[in-house]
């Protein structure tokens, strides 16, 4: 069977989540080729419990490895650039976390980079890989609850109540920002993905805990899209209830759509004239299920969003297509990126 070899750089959290990504790619889809981790880039040397993996603190010797097809980068927002830039040289494909960068004209630089040079690219920006989000989109787009009125989108993570949060990375100016750029970036994709672009953002954001962070804990913005719908966003890190809030409301002038993304097969549709609400699932053998893990083999919403987000890139370099093309109408790539960074840039520069 034919390999595709990649490496990570970084080792936090996510770049877990993504390593997990791929063995699950591995053990249970039909692919026609296996994911091998082949390198994990650190800044000093350390040890891990993946077998055949080798650890490595010079990407150039990834870099100047013939058998590595991409490189995965994990590593904090401000590093970003440079990798990119280093691999663009080497003509390796990239696989990026979001945000792209800290700052916009980083972010700019780096999406030219990857289209004058023909690379292979992609950003994780995996919400989009819910069933649900692309269930709600079909909806929209045959009218189901006729004109669109409103539409309301929130995150509430609890994480940084937790005091051994100060001084990481993410809660300093290095960051590029807080809530919105950590999270909200997500829900701005998730906008722009189902309704179309943002045209205009009014905004306010805070900090609470002043002494643990230099950046946004919470942030809440207005939209008007290019269409002329408006709706609006909610995200904090320092919101905490007994169930984490995620969810995703369309109100239109027949009814609503609603999504909850700890139930993301599914999306609740109530019709205003005969005042009834219908369950609609992903449908067994939907395409929406081919990468994404149906109920009982489910990892959790965020988790198999990322194994479906790495599946789609790799059957991109599988298939050699041209990175201009988005291969499966859903994945990410940097440009798309780029318009969400423009809109957290309008709101952190206003």
């Amino acid at each position: 069977m034919k390999k595709i070899n990649f490496a990570i750089i970084g080792y936090g959290g996510i770049a877990k989540t993504h390593a997990l990504g791929v063995y699950d790619a591995n053990l249970r889809f039909s692919l026609p080729y296996s994911l091998n981790l082949k390198y994990i880039v650190t800044r000093k040397p350390i040890d891990f419990p993946i077998n055949g993996v080798k650890n490595v603190t010079d990407i150039e010797e990834v870099l100047n490895d013939e058998e590595i097809d991409f490189i995965d980068i994990c590593t904090p927002n401000d590093s970003h650039f440079d990798i990119v830039k280093k691999a663009v040289e080497h003509g390796k494909a990239i696989y990026c976390e979001k945000p792209l960068a800290t700052n916009m004209n980083d972010a700019m630089e780096m999406a030219k980079l990857v289209k004058e040079n023909n690379i292979m690219n992609s950003v994780a920006l995996v919400y989009r890989f819910m069933p649900a989000l692309t269930l709600l989109k079909r909806e929209l787009e045959v009218e189901t609850i006729g004109k669109i009125i409103d539409f309301k989108v929130r995150t509430y993570h609890d994480s940084y109540l937790n005091e051994k949060k100060k001084d990481t990375w993410r809660t300093g100016k290095n960051s590029g920002g807080g809530a919105l750029l950590d999270l909200g970036v997500h829900l701005i994709d998730m906008i722009q993905f189902t309704m179309g672009d943002i045209k205009e953002v009014e905004s306010k954001t805070r900090i609470y805990f002043e002494d643990r962070s230099e950046v946004d804990e919470i942030a809440n913005c207005d939209f008007l899209l290019v269409g002329g719908v408006r709706g609006s966003l909610e995200v904090s890190r320092v919101f905490t209830e007994r169930e984490q809030t995620d969810d995703y409301v369309v109100y239109g002038s027949h009814g609503s759509i609603k999504i909850n993304f700890n139930n993301p097969y599914e999306i609740e549709v109530y019709k205003y004239e005969s005042n009834s609400t219908e369950i609609k699932n992903v449908a067994a053998g939907d395409s929406l299920l081919k990468y994404y893990a149906d109920k009982r083999n489910s990892l959790g919403y965020f988790q198999n969003c990322h194994t479906a987000s790495i599946i789609s890139f790799a059957d991109k370099i599988s298939n050699n297509k041209n990175s201009i093309n988005n291969s499966d109408g859903v994945a990410a790539d940097f440009e798309q990126a780029l318009k969400c960074q423009r809109i957290i840039d309008k709101v952190y520069n206003k």
